[in-house]
């Protein structure tokens, strides 16, 4: 990875998470579509974490609208909410990766389904990428 962005490392990892918390929605609401009779519960889970999803994108595209706008003069205030607010879209991936987890470990119509199986394993990988890249870029912030 390079890190020539200098000071704007923390608008690169803003701009990943911005592009995977639009990623991790539609996974999220992919999973029961091509998960026949998925649990209830597990369809609840995922609904609720792409609404999550689609809040925290919202938040990503406001905080880089202000980078724009202040041609990078970021306050040390506004940096620090920023770096906390990388840090909760880590954690939500982490979360949505643990529950992803789980379904393949405990979902009778996800253990039916190696398609489903396929798809989940795919999408727990790029979650964890986008957990690792921005860890990577906040040790250069």
């Amino acid at each position: 990875m390079q890190f020539y962005y200098g000071e704007q490392n923390i608008l690169r990892a803003l701009d990943e998470a911005e592009f995977w918390k639009h990623q991790e929605a539609e996974h999220a609401g992919l999973i029961p579509v091509v998960t026949p009779g998925l649990e209830a519960d597990y369809t609840q889970k995922l609904e609720q974490f792409g609404v999550e999803m689609k809040h925290m994108n919202a938040e990503a595209v406001k905080y880089i609208q202000s980078i724009v706008r202040s041609r990078g003069a970021v306050s040390h205030q506004l940096k620090a909410q920023m770096l906390e607010f990388i840090k909760r879209c880590v954690d939500q991936s982490k979360s949505f990766s643990e529950l992803m987890e789980d379904m393949l470990q405990n979902s009778v119509a996800v253990r039916s389904s190696q398609p489903s199986q396929t798809v989940i394993h795919h999408m727990i990988r790029e979650s964890q990428y986008f957990i690792g890249i921005d860890q990577l870029i906040l040790g250069h912030v």
